[in-house]
């Protein structure tokens, strides 16, 4: 089972990760960010995937609990919210809001939300795509930490140690102390100063892939195979064809045959045509193991150097 999400998305250049837009024709809460998520829980079999407007698929990576602190004042708990980092904004359910004793009420570019008849939040209708604006303290959200198990902790960002570590180039621990003890920073929270996976990416090093040895030149080295038997025959018989082709040029070759027993014949009569073309000698010839046998009898004209390759 999957879930159809019905909404309206502008493709504009920048859209606030932090705004929150009510939507009339979403199904679920969707949010773009982890922020203001209190807990979250993997999505099941049937929750995987949701369909937008145009019939696009788009992933879902988690649902969680989010709570958003309206201008109100008011705490909004938008539960069983979907997050999906592809899309541009965080839409809010109007019908999940009515499912949930809720009422908006709309009119002169603004709208209201109600709770048991109290306005608990307000917003407004940004003209540019005629989405309406939910009011939120954006600031709020992002001091929320989630965790998988249900928790959370409120933790005050200025005096994270992680945050200026990031803040600061990525500069050690031992570093930043030392900027504690010089007076330039007021003491900091070290409790969320874990392994920092983008420093352990950017210490990564590479490893240089070396090209491909290439021809310099035609027949320096001449690629084979042989494919078939086919099911169905041309119109005299041949279920097998054969393939020469130059490394350096790219041109190729391509004989029908009954059998690969006359391979040899073919390779003898292509051999003497481009040798003959092009006054020059045939110096390599490759093939995969599938032809190993007819390779070791093409290596025997003219001491023509077979190079098998290993498939």
């Amino acid at each position: 089972m999957n879930l159809t999400l019905v909404c309206s998305e502008v493709n504009l250049a920048s859209v606030p990760r932090n705004t929150w837009w009510l939507d009339s024709g979403a199904t679920t809460h969707i949010s773009v960010s982890m922020q203001g998520c209190l807990s979250y829980r993997k999505p099941s079999d049937g929750e995987r995937n949701i369909f937008v407007g145009d019939g696009k698929s788009v992933e879902v990576k988690a649902i969680g609990h989010f709570r958003l602190l309206l201008g109100t004042g008011f705490y909004l708990d938008l539960k069983d919210t979907f997050f999906v980092p592809s899309f541009r904004r965080n839409l809010v359910s109007v019908s999940l809001l009515d499912k949930f004793g809720y009422s908006c009420s709309f009119g002169n570019n603004q709208f209201t939300l109600s709770l048991n008849s109290s306005i608990v939040g307000t917003g407004y209708l940004n003209a540019y795509d005629n989405l309406h604006l939910l009011d939120t303290i954006a600031s709020y959200n992002e001091t929320l930490h989630v965790e998988s198990r249900g928790t959370k902790h409120k933790l005050n960002k200025e005096n994270s140690a992680s945050l200026w570590h990031k803040r600061l180039g990525h500069i050690s621990k031992g570093r930043i102390e030392r900027l504690i003890s010089n007076g330039i920073l007021e003491s900091l929270d070290f409790s969320d100063f874990n392994v920092c996976v983008d420093c352990i990416k950017g210490k990564q090093t590479k490893t240089k892939r070396l090209g491909a040895n290439k021809s310099t030149d035609v027949l320096e080295l001449i690629h084979t195979d042989i494919c078939g038997p086919f099911p169905t025959a041309s119109w005299n018989g041949q279920q097998y064809f054969i393939t020469f082709i130059d490394d350096y040029s790219r041109y190729g070759y391509i004989y029908l045959i009954h059998e690969k027993s006359q391979s040899l014949d073919v390779f003898k009569s292509y051999k003497a045509e481009v040798e003959n073309q092009l006054n020059k000698r045939i110096k390599k010839v490759r093939s995969d193991r599938g032809v190993s046998t007819t390779v070791d009898m093409m290596a025997q004209v003219n001491n023509v150097q077979d190079h098998l390759r290993n498939s």
